[in-house]
């Protein structure tokens, strides 16, 4: 902070230390001054009311439990962030906010550090927000907007409201529980966020929810047993995810849960890159990819990542997407959902494109979606099925290998033909250089018919493995610099804005020359 101080016409800039205030739920007193560890204050009621100012920190004694909130506008400035973390040894802080709409509540905050905490909040009857919300972490932006929030090493588990609402989940209502929410303004621009290394669980609802904001970095996080998507970002623009595992989204480990829901699925955005995750066992009747892509998107792409078990299937693109890709992924075991079987209303699928744009409007794309050099396995007690919507305009499908060993179906019936904005047969699909296990992998009433099949078996190292170096193949003369290259399709101006090249296979290889089958260059 500086203050500028006026002596006999002369303006000197005088440098004031940054603060330290103290919060040691044991022994504190909201008596002291908060500025030593010898006199901290006791509860977050004080911290709430007291005015921070840029460059001061919030520490938090470890060890210590705290009941109810956090709430804070914070002003930080880039060269002076405010921060709230830990202080001393042991277990972190504990927020227990429990009643509570949040655990951290920041409103209209800007350069903030949020990290070292444990949050929960579990039901309770609601003391402050709304009785059917809650969160571990919710930077607000209804009250103006924020930006450059980092939330940073947060363990966040059970979070669960006070009463359900009416939601699409398995049941009548969902306990929408979030462990982190950032929402920006619907007037302003809110920007610059970071959401890394934080451990989410047990929540009724989402991990991560983000809307209305752009510049975003999803990095290195673990969720596990989330109760729908575990990231859905909505109409968010330049977003990264990266080296995040998602285990069970869409899970049903608490009756409260919403029991449906996709390891992330992205809605109205563009510039999307999700790489170097992992997805596992997905569950839910509907959706429930590892990845999907919910509609209104452009330039999302979905590259090296592993997809395990998930029930709603590997490849789902819906509605008025523009130039999205899937390529260099792995995925095993996904789509044997059935309709009609434990709750399903919809089939699981191996690649599934739909014109879905939203509830009683006409369907329409995606237009112009790319996906190759993908290894996809599938073990034979399962039925693996392929949709491909007839609104849909430009697909490429190539060098991918589709180990596919039990029965395939064509599941267009699934959905609806009607309410098309455009009529007849879906329009430049091409399917070209794909390894296929057997020549009746694709079914034959499928509209993406393959222009230069390629049969055969890649002798993967432990078919049926839940890792990636299981999918290694030992087939070298049928795998090795059999890959063609990839080009923009007909009637496509764009192709993949980040380039249709790839520069590396799923280990991070170097591919050099003519690119192998699949997602795993083989050693020369």
């Amino acid at each position: 902070m500086r203050t500028w101080l006026i002596v006999a016409g002369f303006s000197l800039v005088v440098q004031v230390q940054a603060r330290d205030f103290h919060l040691d739920g044991r022994t504190g007193k909201d008596s002291n001054d908060g500025t030593t560890a010898n006199s901290a204050w006791r509860s977050l009621e004080k911290a709430n009311a007291f005015a921070f100012e840029p460059g001061d920190r919030l520490l938090l004694k470890r060890g210590s439990r705290f009941e109810g909130g956090l709430k804070l506008k914070l002003m930080g400035t880039p060269d002076r962030p405010l921060v709230i973390e830990a202080y001393g040894k042991g277990a972190d802080p504990l927020i227990d906010a429990r009643g509570y709409q949040a655990g951290v509540h920041l409103t209209g905050s800007h350069h903030v550090v949020v990290r070292d905490l444990e949050i929960t909040a579990d039901g309770g009857k609601t003391v402050i927000g709304p009785k059917d919300r809650r969160y571990g972490v919710y930077v607000d932006g209804s009250h103006g907007r924020s930006s450059h929030v980092t939330l940073e090493n947060l363990t966040i588990s059970r979070i669960f409201p006070e009463v359900g609402a009416e939601h699409e989940g398995r049941n009548e209502t969902t306990f929408l529980g979030t462990g982190i929410s950032i929402e920006g303004s619907k007037d302003e621009i809110s920007l610059g966020f970071i959401v890394r290394n934080c451990h989410i669980a047990l929540t009724g609802f989402m991990a991560i929810n983000m809307k209305r904001i752009k510049d975003v970095q999803v990095l290195g996080n673990t969720m596990k047993d989330i109760g729908g998507p575990a990231m859905q970002p909505g109409t968010v623009e330049n977003l990264l995810v990266r080296g995040n595992t998602v285990d069970g989204s869409g899970s049903d480990k608490d009756k409260r849960m919403h029991m449906r829901g996709s390891g992330i699925w992205p809605w109205s955005c563009s510039r999307v890159l999700i790489e170097k995750n992992k997805f596992l066992h997905a569950r839910g009747g509907a959706d429930s990819c590892g990845v999907h892509i919910d509609f209104g998107c452009r330039d999302v792409v979905v590259q090296h990542n592993l997809s395990i078990d998930n029930a709603g299937g590997f490849v789902e693109i819906l509605g008025n997407n523009h130039n999205c890709a899937y390529r260099y992924n792995i995925s095993v075991n996904d789509g044997f959902r059935e309709k009609g079987r434990n709750h399903a209303f919809q089939e699981g699928k191996i690649l599934w494109t739909s014109g879905f744009v939203g509830k009683n409007r006409l369907r329409h794309g995606p237009y112009n979606t790319y996906i190759y050099n993908n290894t996809i396995y599938v073990q034979p007690e399962s039925r693996s099925c392929f949709s491909i919507a007839k609104t849909t305009e430009g697909l490429l499908v190539a060098n991918n290998i589709f180990h596919i060993l039990g029965k395939t179906e064509d599941v267009l019936g699934d959905q609806k033909a009607k309410n098309n904005r455009r009529k007849g047969p879906a329009q430049r699909l091409v399917a070209d250089n794909n390894l296929y296990f057997s020549g009746s992998v694709l079914p034959k009433s499928l509209s993406l018919k393959d222009g230069n099949m390629i049969v055969g078996d890649p002798r993967f190292e432990k078919p049926g493995g839940f890792d990636a170096e299981s999918y290694i193949p030992r087939n070298v003369g049928l795998i090795q610099d059999r890959g063609i290259a990839i080009r923009q399709l007909v009637g496509d101006d764009i192709g993949v804005r980040l380039g249709l090249e790839v520069k590396e296979d799923f280990f991070g290889t170097p591919i050099v020359g003519k690119p192998d089958l699949g997602a795993i260059e083989l050693s020369r």
